[in-house]
């Protein structure tokens, strides 16, 4: 018994390679939910932020409609203020009328001239009373006009400093306004990103539900498994395919750039073939096309990337800077098949193929291309 669980242990080991970063078909699942969820929480943010720049415009055309009606108090005022400074111009006239009416004769003394003209005490209260009423009424008129003007003024400064307040509330409306549209327009610029997540993981799990993969199953290793590459006698087409099932992606071609030289500013990553344009890149091994694009090379090179299962590990082959694709994603090719063509795209001073290598570590099944490409091996330890 003990035999034989040390025989399951040591098969595991072959199967799951413990340098595996396997990736289940629910670590994608997850990704849709993840992406899902953050979609909704984005719409739902750009919802609230709507809702917010709805009551911010409201308050905004409130605040426009008391400004004008702050100003058209202002106007009021000063008609009022108009016709005060008439009405003031009209009793300093009567105020002067009167006087000259009751004045005796020109003078400072007139008042007193006029109260001790009288024949009689009665007449000389009489006239001290009118005197006395004369004082009393343009002291009076004097204070009103004074206290009207004042309290004009008064109104004429606190619609002034309302107009600025109302000025103000609007002003710091609209800087909220801008902060809210520009946090919706950032909010706005990440969603199509995330939905094209959304897309590409949907996408995974269909393809991979296609291929009859279940929640729990490592992809590439308990299904959806690349062809695994069968060694060979070596004699086969030619002798282009080698004893451990590898090829050469360009037989006939010699290469130009090795694995590890100096290449600014890090050391070269891979095996260069110099050769013209166009010429057939081969497989360099059975195994399935898992990706084609431009868009992992931060210079734009297209390239195509396979994986390979050699009794149970992942190896990775890359083909760059090509100038064309004969393979498309998901397709299962053998080795020595044409799967591009080569090109010079991207950071490439000439027609060449640069192939790169990596074992356990490959995009796709941890969806982290860094991790890929800090793997990368000699090639020539499969190819010879």
């Amino acid at each position: 018994m003990k035999k034989k669980l040390i025989i399951t242990f040591l098969i595991s080991l072959m199967i799951f390679p413990s340098t595996v970063h396997a990736v289940t078909l629910k670590q994608y699942e997850d990704d849709v939910a993840k992406y899902q969820s953050q979609i909704d929480d984005k719409k739902a943010k750009l919802a609230k932020n709507n809702e917010t720049l709805a009551g911010i415009a409201n308050t905004i055309k409130d605040l426009q409609t008391k400004i004008d009606n702050n100003r058209k108090e202002q106007e009021s005022l000063q008609n009022e203020i108009d016709e005060s400074n008439k009405e003031i111009e009209k009793k300093i006239d009567e105020s002067k009328k009167i006087i000259a009416y009751y004045q005796i004769e020109n003078g400072d003394n007139a008042y007193l001239e006029y109260a001790f003209g009288a024949e009689t005490i009665t007449d000389m209260i009489y006239r001290l009373s009118i005197t006395e009423q004369l004082t009393d009424y343009n002291d009076k008129i004097m204070k009103e006009l004074k206290e009207l003007i004042s309290k004009n003024e008064a109104r004429k400064k606190d619609l002034e400093a309302k107009k600025t307040e109302l000025n103000s509330m609007v002003e710091a409306q609209k800087a909220e306004q801008a902060k809210i549209e520009e946090n919706s327009k950032s909010i706005s610029g990440t969603i199509p990103n995330v939905e094209n997540d959304l897309k590409t993981a949907q996408q995974k799990v269909s393809y991979y539900k296609s291929k009859g993969c279940k929640s729990e199953d490592v992809i590439g290793v308990t299904c959806d498994i690349p062809p695994k590459v069968n060694p060979s006698s070596g004699g086969g087409a030619s002798g282009v395919i080698k004893a451990n099932g590898f090829t050469s992606p360009l037989p006939g071609v010699r290469v130009s750039n090795g694995y590890g030289k100096a290449y600014f500013p890090y050391p070269h990553k891979g095996l260069d073939y110099s050769t013209n344009c166009g010429r057939p890149i081969r497989a360099v091994a059975a195994g399935r096309v898992y990706y084609v694009g431009n868009k992992l090379d931060i210079y734009g090179a297209h390239m195509v990337l396979i994986v390979h299962n050699v009794n149970g590990r992942l190896v990775f082959s890359q083909y760059a800077h090509v100038s064309g694709y004969a393979a498309s994603e998901g397709e299962t090719v053998a080795a020595g098949q044409t799967i591009a063509y080569v090109g010079s795209t991207g950071w490439s001073t000439g027609c060449h193929l640069h192939l790169e290598m990596s074992e356990d570590y490959g995009w796709n099944y941890n969806s982290t291309y860094s991790r890929y490409t800090s793997h990368i091996i000699n090639p020539y330890k499969y190819i010879g």
